[in-house]
């Protein structure tokens, strides 16, 4: 059953499917709060690049490292949002090939895919906790700022993690692929 009451602060207001099971419902919300902070990131970021280009301009004056934060917390931002574009189905789909399958057939095709992405997040993110490892054995830090580089690197681990169990879950889980395809229909 989706909920679609719109208007209100609900999982179902916010795009999110409404599961049925505990592990489900934990994502759910474990991929809500990520979101919020990986928005939060990039509204953040997005105040601060005007800041530095108006000033730029008007002033001759820009933040310092401005180049360095992008690059740090737009990855962070996005590690943070994958969870929430995969558990609602954002994500773009190119269906050329499969459009006329019959549903059974796309849905298989969907739990799949969302194996393999599972597969794919789970080693973005212990190739990130070694790279993250690695930066801080060797000290590594932004050469303006001298922002410790690992701390970012570590900071993805969450999304990217929370990416891989939202993958595996809508692959094995009986009807979870079905709920988050009914909730991720226009109309």
């Amino acid at each position: 059953m989706v909920d679609r009451d719109v208007g209100a602060l609900t999982a179902a207001g916010l795009g999110m499917p409404v599961f049925r099971d505990i592990p489900g419902r934990a994502m759910a919300r474990a991929a809500i709060v990520l979101a919020m902070f990986g928005v939060l990131i990039i509204a953040a970021l997005a105040c601060m690049l005007c800041v530095t280009i108006v000033a730029r301009k008007l002033l001759g004056w820009q933040v310092n490292g401005d180049y360095e934060l992008v690059q740090l917390a737009a990855a962070l931002s996005v590690s943070m949002l994958f969870p929430w574009c995969h558990l609602t189905g954002g994500h773009v789909i190119v269906d050329l090939a499969t459009a006329r399958l019959p549903g059974r057939a796309n849905l298989a095709l969907d739990r799949i895919g969302s194996a393999l992405l599972g597969v794919m997040a789970l080693l973005l993110a212990w190739r990130t906790g070694v790279l993250a490892e690695q930066s801080m054995a060797q000290g590594a830090f932004s050469p303006i700022l001298t922002l410790p580089v690992w701390l970012a690197q570590a900071l993805m681990l969450p999304g990217l993690l929370l990416t891989a169990a939202i993958g595996f879950y809508l692959a094995i889980a009986p009807q979870a692929m079905s709920t988050r395809n009914r909730m991720a229909e226009p109309g």
